[in-house]
């Protein structure tokens, strides 16, 4: 049979081709269209949803041989809470069961956070190990900031940033013409290309003053 032939839909009565309609397990077509059976699926879901989460539940606690029951006494004993941080969960979801994952034993109720931070630290938890016993006290290799505090401590020429492109010399010529007469802050800043607010700077060293 050719797949150009049309079929009736015995829910919408349209005669639409034959790939409008799934194929079924007995090497036929279903009688209903894929339109129409997606919309049968969806109010069934909508009708049902209830019993749907229901469903859902048992079959996740199962896999971790809990029951229902069960499931509330452990969140019960716990406060309502995470066993962990003390808190609901931020994300409004259930609390998760946590399990050892190489016994599969149950071992609490866990926030979705929590959880995943649990997991993380239980496959990092060998090599962790290892580099806290290492170089838990610090690095052997290092001076432990003393390079830094005497970096800190020695005494640093202040500079101007509006005047980082000048060097020594500049700065030297500068004072000592302005010493000499004859040119002013505003005629120093526009022959350097500086601002006069940063010559006046410099000739009262308030920067620059380690250049003698």
């Amino acid at each position: 049979m050719s797949e150009t032939e049309l079929q009736t839909c015995t829910q919408c009565n349209q005669p639409l081709p034959k790939p409008e309609f799934h194929r079924s397990d007995r090497g036929g077509r279903f009688r209903k269209c894929r339109s129409c059976r997606a919309a049968t699926r969806k109010a069934w879901r909508e009708t049902y949803r209830d019993k749907q989460s229901v469903y859902r539940r048992r079959f996740k606690l199962s896999r971790y041989g809990l029951t229902e029951s069960e499931y509330d006494f452990m969140l019960a004993a716990q406060g309502g809470v995470c066993a962990m941080c003390g808190e609901t969960c931020v994300s409004g979801r259930q609390l998760a069961v946590d399990h050892d994952h190489a016994t599969g034993v149950v071992r609490g109720l866990l926030c979705v956070k929590c959880n995943r931070q649990l997991g993380i630290f239980e496959v990092l938890r060998p090599a962790a190990e290892e580099y806290l016993s290492d170089y838990g006290a610090g690095n052997p290799h290092i001076s432990h900031g003393e390079a830094l505090r005497k970096q800190r401590d020695a005494p640093r020429p202040r500079r101007s940033a509006a005047t980082s492109k000048l060097t020594e010399g500049d700065v030297a010529q500068m004072r000592a013409r302005y010493a000499a007469g004859g040119v002013t802050q505003r005629g120093l800043a526009a022959e350097y290309g500086v601002s006069q607010n940063a010559v006046g700077l410099i000739l009262r060293r308030a920067t620059w003053d380690h250049v003698a």
